[in-house]
């Protein structure tokens, strides 16, 4: 398996997350942000990698292999249509397959703070089993489907107890 770490996002990474926000899968299984320019990058990473840390206590980490390379990016969000945290993550297709995924949330949820939660939820799209069975594979139980989005499709949520 790869080796990899976490680390925050920085500004100077909007190259990087305009691939990843706009390549095929996130735009399917995720959704268009929007993000376009490398204007629009490095606002998203302020607010999602940054911003999000600093107030909430919790956000957005870049996952990279040992050599550095930006591949993904983890992390837990505080959605206004969920009472509790629930993790997301994305990763460059050409990355897929190889255990990157699955070994990055290991690392986010060994994170101190995320001890202070009793429950996480997670949510993806129906037809994201890729996604479902890294879920699966953390210990993630599916609990039933939610509409939160302006799209009103349905979303798969699965629930992780204290770990």
């Amino acid at each position: 398996m790869t080796d990899i770490f976490l680390r925050a996002g920085y500004p100077s990474d909007d190259a990087f997350i305009l691939k990843l926000l706009n390549q095929a899968s996130f735009l399917k299984y995720i959704g268009d942000k929007d993000i376009k320019t490398h204007a629009q990058a490095q606002h998203y990473i302020q607010q999602t990698f940054i911003n999000s840390h600093q107030q909430n206590g919790l956000g957005c980490y870049i996952v990279c292999l040992a050599d550095e390379t930006p591949v993904g990016m983890i992390g837990l969000f505080q959605r206004d249509a969920l009472a509790i945290p629930d993790i997301g993550f994305a990763l460059l297709a050409e990355y897929e397959g190889q255990g990157i995924t699955t070994k990055a949330a290991d690392l986010m949820l060994s994170k101190e703070y995320v001890n202070d939660f009793d429950l996480l939820a997670a949510i993806t799209s129906i037809q994201n089993t890729a996604s479902q069975k890294v879920l699966k594979k953390l210990a993630f139980e599916e609990v039933g489907n939610l509409i939160i989005n302006e799209d009103h499709q349905p979303l798969k949520v699965l629930l992780k107890t204290k770990f």
